[in-house]
C-alpha cells in the first residue's frame, strides 16, 4: 500500500489514488493522459524512420504530462545527442538518472555525452556510477579507460582497459590502447604483446603495425620493422607516415 505522502486526490471526486494510477477507481476519470504509452511508441517509430523532429515533439508533449518519465527523458537526450546538441542532451540524461538513480543505461549515455563534450572528470563520474550498478558493463570499462587516458592517468586507464579485455577478450581496440600505454611506460615486451593481440581486420590494424615497427626499430630489428611497415602500407597507412 502507498504511504499517505504518496497518495493524491482525484480532481473530479476527491478519492485518494496512487501516483502511478492512470484511472480513478471511484469515478473512472483519466488521472493521466491515456496516450502516454502510445506517444512513447510513436516517438520511437518516428526516430527509427528518421523523423527526429516529430519524435522530439511527441516526447516533449509526453514530458509536459509526465515530467519524470525516464524513458522519454532518455530518448529525448539521445535525439539531441545525435543532432550534436550536447548540452541539452546532457540535461535530459541528468534528469533521467535523477528520476531513476539506478538507471544504468542513463548513466552510461550521460558519460558518453560528457566525453564528447570534452569534460573527462564528469565522464569518469558517470561511467563509474554505471559500473557501480553493473560491474560487468564492458563498454563502460572501455569508455572509462578512454576518459582516464585523456586525463593522463595511465595507471587507471590501464586497469580499466584490462578489465575490458577480461570481459571481452576479442575487444581489439582495448588491446590496442593497452599497447599504447605500455609503450609509453617503456615496457616494450608487454606493448608488443598487446599490439599483436589487436591485429585483425579491424580498426586498429594499421596503427598496431606501425607501433610494432617502431618497437622493432628501437630493438635494432630493422628488417622486421620494414616488413611491418610494408604490411601497414598494404593495409592503407597514410602517406605521411610511410615517409
Amino acid at each position: 500500500m502507498p504511504s499517505p505522502a504518496e497518495l493524491l486526490r482525484c480532481p473530479r471526486c476527491g478519492h485518494f489514488h496512487a501516483q502511478a494510477d492512470k484511472f480513478c477507481s471511484e469515478c473512472g476519470v483519466f488521472l493521466k493522459d491515456g496516450f502516454i504509452d502510445e506517444r512513447l511508441l510513436l516517438a520511437i517509430v518516428h526516430e527509427r524512420d528518421g523523423r527526429n523532429g516529430e519524435a522530439r515533439q511527441e516526447l516533449e508533449r509526453l514530458l509536459e504530462l509526465e515530467p519524470k518519465h525516464v524513458l522519454a527523458l532518455h530518448l529525448l537526450g539521445n535525439l539531441y545527442f545525435h543532432e550534436g546538441i550536447l548540452d541539452v542532451a546532457i540535461t535530459q540524461y541528468r534528469l533521467a538518472v535523477a528520476a531513476a538513480p539506478d538507471y544504468v543505461l542513463g548513466h552510461y549515455d550521460l558519460g558518453v555525452a560528457w566525453y564528447h563534450r570534452g569534460n573527462m572528470p564528469e565522464a569518469c563520474c558517470a561511467f563509474e556510477r554505471c559500473l557501480e550498478l553493473d560491474p560487468h558493463y564492458n563498454a563502460a570499462h572501455y569508455r572509462l579507460a578512454l576518459a582516464y587516458f585523456h586525463l593522463g592517468d595511465l595507471e587507471r586507464a590501464l586497469q580499466q582497459f584490462e578489465k575490458s579485455v577480461m570481459l571481452t577478450p576479442d575487444y581489439l581496440m582495448a588491446h590496442y590502447h593497452i599497447g599504447v600505454i605500455y609503450e609509453r611506460l617503456g615496457d616494450l615486451d608487454r606493448a608488443e604483446q598487446a599490439f599483436e593481440r589487436s591485429l585483425d581486420a579491424g580498426l586498429g590494424e594499421v596503427s598496431s603495425l606501425y607501433h610494432l615497427a617502431v618497437i622493432s626499430r628501437q630493438r635494432g630489428e630493422d628488417v622486421r620493422a620494414e616488413e611491418l611497415l610494408q604490411r601497414a602500407r598494404q593495409s592503407g597507412l597514410p602517406e605521411q607516415v610511410r615517409a
